[in-house]
């Protein structure tokens, strides 16, 4: 007695994906958390008033975020298998996660930088480098979620 529908013979096994994909998410989740490990804000005119600089970016609510979607994307990457369950579960999650971390980066952007030490404050180039990473990496994380396949919906009950 079969309860499951024999698999088609004509439908070949699964390609494993190309390795070009991991490393582009590893990458960029790299520069991403790397980036919150400098400051993000710094005085705007330095020679009007002197230079300095604000906490690291990962001090942030946007830095902290950002972080952490960098690691978890990362780990859920590592994680997986060959396996489609194990792709249609962690591929969805990191999706989830690096596109919240955008939404809080735009967020800062649309926001600003705000006030230094009660003058002016400007966005550093780790700010800008965080800003370049985090389309990468869900465009990275959108391209390899749209490779999973499927599950299958049952038909009729």
């Amino acid at each position: 007695m079969n309860f499951l529908p024999s698999p088609d013979p004509d439908r070949l096994p699964l390609r494993p994906e190309p390795p070009a994909w991991l490393w582009a998410l590893c990458a960029s989740a790299a520069v991403l958390v790397l980036a919150t490990r400098w400051p993000w804000t710094e005085v705007a005119f330095q020679r009007l008033f002197s230079a300095a600089t604000g906490p690291p970016g990962w001090q942030s609510t946007a830095g902290f975020t950002c972080a952490c979607a960098g690691a978890f994307a990362v780990i859920l990457a590592l994680v997986e298998t060959q396996s489609k369950a194990s792709k249609q579960a962690a591929r969805p999650g990191s999706l989830m996660i690096v596109a919240i971390a955008a939404l809080m980066l735009a967020f800062d952007v649309i926001r600003g930088p705000g006030m230094l030490r009660g003058v002016s404050a400007a966005w550093t180039f780790w700010f800008w480098l965080a800003c370049a990473a985090v389309p990468v990496l869900l465009t990275v994380v959108v391209v390899r979620w749209r490779k999973t396949e499927k599950p299958a919906r049952p038909t009729g009950l």
